[in-house]
């Protein structure tokens, strides 16, 4: 856990997350301490215990891992939650730990008048410095010896393996709590590949699988549920339910102070009483070394399962950080129309995503009449990490200096027309669309284009990532805007969809009615402004409606639309398709898709339409509709732009 944690990250906790860490560690304290003189005063006999004292002391703390680890099960951490109860626990942990070891350490020494506390404190901080300036540089230098891009050789692994076992062995032998030693010579460590990830990624299964369940049921035997019948178990189990509310309640006022929203806070409350892992080590410790007894070792164990369950089923069912979106005033293409400035996020995954939505962004024609704010989005897999990193990059960092050159040169070849931003999310792939989501909301984007999870490389090599596919989905089904999924097919039927170049694209766009198909017609009428790009919109119709010339169309007559638009004279081909049903519409796309270097098409369309009938029963790809499903098939090599106008339930 402690490689996986950079320590750097102190340095930027902000001024609410120090004073609800503090407040609410401090309450815990206080609220727990008038409880514990209220019953001395009554039952003196079952206070005396001292034990009583170093439990409040050791459980008032709310760890960082297990934190970081709670909220990563929620899929929560790098929500706006999230980030401030990580911040909120790092803040915890380290009063704590000052706490414990200034303050009451000092206060012994002052009271015993013995310099034994002192020169403890000296030689933990003596040991802590040898681990980081012998040990650390020499895992580093095996680290490094290995070539760069490839993986770890298990000569390398075994010899940090060895190290560690020797730290655990000499904090045994200096007195240290190994567990502790082998913690801080974890933070000490650089977080993130190649060495974090490696370790994590090693260790982990053997960890979570065998040594955590054993090391959890030993500590569970050690408890007495025996003791509990006695009277004194009442008294303590009190002093502990204080502790658990004074830690709620000073986490929630003072959230509340920094007007956070009520539900949010009770949310941070409820996950600053939990505990884990951490907590359980920390409480066999103190009894190993008999600073505790059975009774209240017990009581506390119990208390933590049973807090910390009813915490986690409170926060999963409650907080649900998508739920600022059903508020948000809805953004897209079509009512961006009275204001010149197209707001677009693009997110990119790897190096082969970032040409061709760079060439779909030159097709939407940014002019100093029709601008364009581009805010790119490299989203990056967390790994050897358990904190998430959301930057904005002026200076691109190493895992993004391609991918930012490239935007880079995009922006000074549209001088004045493009405003660019670039941003960097390194977080698993189940936070992603929280960041995806904020980020547009925040800069009120108008649409948020996303790779497909299928990609080719330059040797039309083909990749597929799962975890982008669903990361897609969430995206679809969360975002404030309109979402686009754009599938590049450029590298496997040598029609790149290039616009530096002076060469005439030619794109198709299919209608067949309803929300999506206008929002992706106002899209290619974007796109048809550009002096590159041929635009040929495609109606397909039902052949009975074609009949019915009595029956008014109840969608918009696209060629009155552009024939009232100057700017679009000559530029764009109005066809109509008559159908009968799915196969012809695929027959249709078929004779056509050849002849054109990009096909927009609409994810939903109208309900029950004849047009789609038997292409909806046997949709493989639903988050690209039955369009997008029919052209992601092998039978077409064109490449295509799916868009969403907005999630069903707005």
């Amino acid at each position: 856990m402690g490689v996986q944690i950079d320590p750097k990250q102190i340095f930027k906790i902000e001024k609410q997350e120090i004073v609800i860490g503090v407040v609410g560690h401090v309450s815990s304290l206080a609220c727990s301490g008038v409880i514990l003189n209220i019953f001395r005063s009554i039952y003196p006999e079952e206070t005396k215990d001292p034990s009583v004292h170093v439990l409040l002391i050791s459980s008032s703390v709310t760890t960082f891992p297990v934190v970081s680890a709670f909220l990563t099960e929620m899929n929560i951490i790098n929500s706006e939650v999230g980030r401030i109860a990580v911040s909120t626990s790092v803040v915890s942990d380290s009063f704590m730990w000052v706490f414990y070891f200034v303050v009451i350490k000092g206060a012994i020494a002052i009271r015993l008048e013995t310099y034994k506390p002192i020169t403890e404190i000296m030689v933990s901080v003596s040991y802590v410095a040898l681990l980081f300036f012998l040990l650390r540089p020499l895992v580093i230098w095996i680290s490094n010896r290995n070539p760069r891009g490839k993986p770890m050789t298990e000569t390398h692994f075994i010899s940090i393996i060895c190290i560690l076992l020797f730290v655990g062995l000499t904090a045994s032998i200096t007195g240290q709590p190994p567990f502790v030693v082998a913690f801080c010579f974890g933070l000490i460590l650089p977080d993130g590949p190649p060495l974090g990830s490696v370790l994590t990624e090693k260790l982990d299964t053997v960890g979570s699988t065998l040594i955590v369940p054993s090391y959890c049921t030993i500590v569970a035997l050690k408890t007495s549920p025996r003791s509990l019948v006695e009277f004194k178990s009442l008294t303590i189990e009190l002093i502990l339910l204080a502790m658990y509310l004074g830690k709620f309640l000073g986490t929630i006022f003072s959230s509340l102070l920094f007007r956070i929203d009520f539900w949010d806070s009770f949310a941070l409350s409820l996950i600053m009483c939990c505990k884990g892992l951490m907590d359980l080590s920390f409480l066999n410790l103190l009894l190993n070394m008999k600073a505790i007894e059975e009774q209240p070792f017990t009581l506390a164990i119990f208390t933590m399962v049973v807090v910390t369950g009813c915490a986690s089923l409170c926060v999963y069912h409650m907080y649900d950080p998508s739920k600022k979106y059903r508020s948000y005033i809805k953004k897209t293409i079509r009512n961006s129309q009275p204001e010149p400035d197209l707001k677009i996020l693009a997110c990119v995954h790897h190096e082969e995503h970032v040409y061709p939505i760079i060439n779909l962004l030159q097709a939407a024609n940014p002019r100093e009449d029709t601008p364009l704010s581009v805010f790119v989005l490299h989203l990056v897999e967390l790994s050897g990490s358990v904190i998430p990193t959301f930057t904005e990059d002026n200076i691109a960092n190493k895992s993004s200096q391609h991918i930012h050159n490239a935007f880079d040169q995009f922006h000074k070849h549209n001088n004045g027309t493009v405003n660019l931003h670039f941003f960097t999310a390194k977080t698993p792939f189940v936070s992603m669309p929280y960041d995806v989501c904020n980020l547009a909301m925040e800069f009120t984007s108008n649409i948020v284009i996303m790779p497909f999870h299928k990609w080719y490389s330059k040797d039309n090599i083909e990749y597929l990532n799962a975890s982008i596919r669903t990361l897609n989905q969430h995206v679809l089904k969360k975002a404030p805007c309109s979402v686009g999924i754009f599938v590049d097919r450029g590298q496997i039927n040598d029609k790149g969809f290039v616009l530096y170049e002076k060469l005439i694209c030619e794109v198709a766009m299919m209608y067949l009615g309803g929300g999506d198909d206008q929002e992706a017609l106002s899209f290619s009428l974007r796109i048809a402004q550009h002096p590159n790009v041929r635009l040929t919109v495609f109606w397909v119709r039902v052949k009975t409606q074609s009949k019915q010339r009595k029956t008014k169309n109840p969608y918009i007559d696209l060629r009155e639309h552009i024939r009232y638009c100057s700017y679009l004279e000559g530029k764009v081909t109005f066809k109509e398709e008559v159908v009968e049903d799915g196969a012809d519409t695929t027959k249709a796309i078929l004779r056509i898709e050849k002849l054109f270097s990009l096909i927009i098409v609409g994810k939903h369309h109208v309900k029950d339409s004849p047009c789609t009938l038997g292409l909806t029963e046997w949709c493989e790809l639903p988050e690209l509709g039955p369009l997008g499903n029919l052209l992601a098939t092998s039978d077409f090599t064109c490449s295509f732009f799916v868009v969403q106008e907005l999630p069903r339930w707005f």
